[in-house]
């Protein structure tokens, strides 16, 4: 099977690769920093460098794939952070439909079935309900809890 994974060589992502790839299957990992792919390649996996802000260039990365792992990338210098998470689903939703993806998984949150009172988490309601809208594609969401380790980034 051929499976799409954003998230670069983060926490998930990168465990999720060496999974896949030993159960034989075609991987390509979206990175924004070039400086990852040697990473990505030596997993065993295609790398492609570009931005989830792109929604030509994920039409690109998810053509072809069979099923694609999306995640909203941590962004926690976003002067409005919601508003990053609305814009970045609407760059998923917008690939997904002009790539003919038909499956997808989506790193989602514990709380994200409600649209208020949840912080940053109700951004992620806002991108189930985008994709929801999408016709004839099946997603399955994972709402984990937080990943404390995503502080990491901030030292």
């Amino acid at each position: 099977m051929k499976i799409t994974l954003t998230g670069s060589t983060g926490n998930i992502t990168k465990p999720l690769a060496k999974i896949l790839i030993g159960a034989g299957h075609q991987i390509t990992i979206i990175s924004s920093d070039a400086a990852k792919a040697g990473a990505i390649e030596a997993l065993g996996a295609t790398a492609v460098i570009g931005s989830v802000t792109d929604a030509g260039f994920l039409t690109t990365a998810f053509t072809g794939a069979d099923v694609v792992y999306i995640m909203i990338p941590p962004n926690y210098g976003a002067p409005d952070l919601r508003k990053f998470m609305n814009e970045t689903g609407k760059n998923f939703a917008v690939a997904i439909k002009n790539s003919g993806v038909k499956r997808g998984v989506v790193l989602s949150s514990v709380g994200a079935h409600r649209s208020e009172g949840t912080g940053p988490i109700t951004g992620l309601y806002d991108l189930e309900q985008t994709l929801n809208d999408l016709e004839d594609v099946d997603f399955k969401y994972i709402r984990a809890p937080f990943f404390y380790i995503n502080f990491y980034a901030l030292s």
